[in-house]
C-alpha cells in the first residue's frame, strides 16, 4: 500500500488559515525523533520548526519568528502535530 498525502485546513482562533499535509512513517519518525529530547520530552526550539517546514504547507516557509503572538504559535504547531499524529 503506497502513502498518500492528506491535507487539513486549520483556522486559528486568531482566524488566520493554514493547511497541514501529512508525511510518510519514515519522515514522521525523523520528525520526531529530531524535536525530542534525551528522555522523549518535545524541545519546541526543535520541534516546531520541523512542524512548520514539513507539515504546515500553506502559508509555505512559515517560521517561528512570522507569527505575531506565542499563542498564535503553539495553536498552530500543536494542532499540526496533532494531524501528523493522528491524520486528523
Amino acid at each position: 500500500m503506497a502513502f498518500t498525502p492528506k491535507t487539513k485546513e486549520f483556522k486559528s482562533t486568531a482566524g488566520n488559515e493554514y493547511t497541514f499535509q501529512n508525511v510518510p512513517h519514515s519522515k514522521q519518525a525523523e520528525i520526531v525523533d529530531d524535536g525530542t529530547g534525551i528522555h522523549g520530552k518535545v524541545l519546541n526550539s526543535r520541534m516546531m520548526p520541523l512542524i512548520l517546514k514539513h507539515i504546515v504547507v500553506v502559508p509555505n516557509g512559515l517560521t517561528m519568528d512570522d507569527f505575531e503572538s506565542w499563542e498564535e504559535l503553539e495553536e498552530v504547531t500543536t494542532e499540526a502535530f496533532s494531524f501528523l499524529r493522528t491524520g486528523q
